[in-house]
């Protein structure tokens, strides 16, 4: 970073100073706050390189697919930014096969998408992972993740609301209904939750022990965030007040009363909580709308809640993005229309996917949209950049799903059969930060932690079914789990998941960056290694064990076992050093290999 651009990075961060009487707002952690800031660092940076005198445009022969492509490499030659090469056949079935259904490819598979030559063999195989199984469990974990699906709130949502919500999310990925639908019914959603799947979305935002604004407030956040793509919360506390200033130019300029005619919508909800056993070690809750109500500021002064006093009102609804107000007494069936009519939940929805698919957004982070900041023809004062990547794609992008008919699978489709999802993570000459804001190479993630596990079994060919209360039939994949709390009969597996960042969706959020921890479990923990012995009693029929007994030369086990688990034929370099410190019996070395195949970068890394 040069010298203007420190000078623009201070000046921003000069604007309003930290206040040292409010030490970090527990809704918006420090964290977060550094992450925000690093990233308005390379949207600096980027825009000033993209400014520069005397660039040189460059052809990137790269064959363009759909308008992505046309959109992300005409803004890399326009620019002078070299992208990386097409990946190779080997590293896309492995990357898409993860992304698409949370599952390395078997060998099998792997072999026979390897030896195809027909052209066409990348797009007829994203079509096989859409159409599959897995494909399902996984967008029904990605909705899960998004949702916080989970038996493990308090004592407010049980194994039953569990299972029905996670049914509904699996039922709509099956179908592929409209996401505004399925976005209409969560808010909308009236009954008992152990009868209603949707209805655990709502239940999910009660804050116990608190007033009930409390609960219309967190509501009204977890909408903002899941559906509109910009956290909101602050304002439910404050009008800014050092919090924003420096992160979000936007909500900045958002006050109380605005967030608080948000809530609302939710004003005229009545929840009523219900026992389920005569101990209320269990709850349920029961969601129906009145005919009158409103947001008022009177709360019980024995329970005010964590949030600063409210004043004034009562509030009327009114949308924040447009000033909008219902057009009839129900208020949240208005709410819902307002929020999926909106033009910024069509880019909400598709950055996410972008994010998950590309590791990246054109919105970074895709939760954390600064709204002041997103269009070119209006855009920010200085110093302030622009916060998205490609304007006109996402533009584009919001057409294409709307157009669609809000088709999550069809936005999946189009995105991986772009070139521009298909690029190496390798690349070639001197890779530079801002080339990120490009997208010129695929970015590398870790492996989630149910893709660990499910590849772990994939791999090895261990096969560990697990039993999940509400579910009649075992489970064999994490991606299937409907839940963190789960399987809650299999510490080892818990132990495995929760290791590798799963989280609770409550007070630990999923963290998928690596740790010495984790490569010192993968090495050393039993549920890895026992799974990788080829003469242990307790492991038979293994994928090892069948290879070390089988009529294939050592060179063909080598080239099977690389298969199996990185989805690729092992280089001649490879090959010749595992035949050259091979050791012990054939069964002690097709052991070593597996364990040293199962602790390799490309095998924790989706690359």
């Amino acid at each position: 970073m040069n010298t203007t651009t420190c000078a623009l990075l201070v000046a921003v961060l000069a604007l309003y100073p930290l206040q040292a009487s409010d030490p970090g707002c527990p809704r918006y952690p420090a964290s977060e706050r550094t992450e925000l800031q690093n990233q308005m660092e390379l949207e600096l940076s980027t825009a000033q390189f993209a400014a520069r005198k005397n660039k040189q445009p460059v052809r990137n022969a790269i064959p363009h697919y759909n308008f992505i492509d046309s959109q992300i490499f005409g803004k890399m030659s326009a620019d002078g930014v070299p992208s990386a090469e097409l990946t190779t056949d080997a590293e896309f079935l492995r990357r898409v096969s993860l992304d698409l259904t949370g599952r390395i490819p078997t060998p099998e598979a792997a072999a026979e998408f390897l030896a195809d030559s027909s052209p066409g063999k990348r797009g007829k195989l994203i079509e096989d992972l859409l159409a599959s199984p897995a494909y399902v469990d996984q967008f029904t974990l990605y909705f899960g993740n998004r949702f916080e699906v989970t038996s493990g709130y308090y004592n407010e949502i049980g194994v039953t609301g569990r299972t029905l919500f996670h049914n509904f999310l699996r039922e709509a990925v099956r179908q592929d209904r409209p996401y505004n639908q399925l976005v209409t019914e969560m808010i909308t959603a009236t009954g008992d939750a152990d009868q209603v799947g949707p209805a655990n979305f709502l239940t999910r935002g009660w804050q116990n022990g608190d007033p009930i604004q409390d609960t219309w407030d967190t509501l009204t956040d977890r909408v903002t965030v899941r559906f509109l793509g910009f956290k909101s919360e602050c304002n439910s506390c404050h009008n800014g007040r050092g919090h924003l200033e420096q992160i979000n130019l936007w909500a900045s300029r958002r006050t109380r009363e605005e967030f608080w005619r948000m809530s609302a919508f939710f004003s005229r909800m009545n929840m009523s909580r219900l026992a389920v056993d005569a101990f209320n070690q269990r709850l349920r809750w029961y969601f129906v709308d009145r005919n009158a109500g409103g947001y008022t500021a009177s709360v019980n002064p024995g329970s005010p809640g964590p949030r600063p006093p409210r004043t004034g009102g009562p509030y009327e609804p009114r949308f924040i993005l447009t000033g909008a107000e219902p057009q009839n007494g129900q208020w949240r069936k208005e709410f819902a229309r307002l929020i999926t009519s909106d033009r910024q939940f069509a880019k909400a929805t598709v950055n996410y996917l972008w994010a998950y698919l590309f590791n990246y957004g054109l919105v970074d982070p895709p939760d954390a949209w600064d709204l002041a900041r997103v269009d070119p023809k209006n855009p920010p004062p200085a110093p302030w950049a622009l916060q998205v990547t490609h304007p006109e794609l996402l533009e584009q992008l919001a057409d294409h799903f709307i157009k669609n008919d809000y088709s999550i699978k069809e936005m999946l489709r189009l995105m991986t059969n772009s070139s521009a999802y298909q690029l190496s993570s390798k690349y070639e000459g001197q890779w530079k930060p801002q080339y990120t804001r490009y997208f010129a190479k695929h970015i590398p993630r870790r492996l989630a932690a149910e893709e660990l596990y499910d590849a772990l079994q994939i791999s090895t060919q261990t096969d560990t079914p697990m039993f999940v209360p509400g579910f009649e039939e075992p489970l064999h994949f994490a991606n299937q789990l409907p839940d963190p709390t789960e399987p809650r009969s299999d510490a080892a597996v818990l132990e495995f998941l929760n290791t590798f960042g799963r989280g609770d969706w409550w007070n630990n959020r999923r963290d998928p960056q690596p740790t010495v921890l984790q490569l010192l479990y993968n090495m050393n923990a039993n549920q890895t290694v026992l799974r990788t012995f080829a003469s242990r009693s307790d492991s038979p029929a293994n994928r090892p064990a069948r290879l070390a007994v089988s009529s294939l030369s050592d060179e063909e086990i080598v080239r099977e076992m690389f298969l199996a688990t990185l989805t690729r034929y092992p280089t001649s370099d490879e090959t010749a050093t595992v035949l050259r410190l091979k050791s012990g019996t054939r069964l002690d070395w097709v052991t070593d290999l597996q364990w040293a195949l199962l602790n390799k970068l490309d095998y924790i890394f989706n690359y």
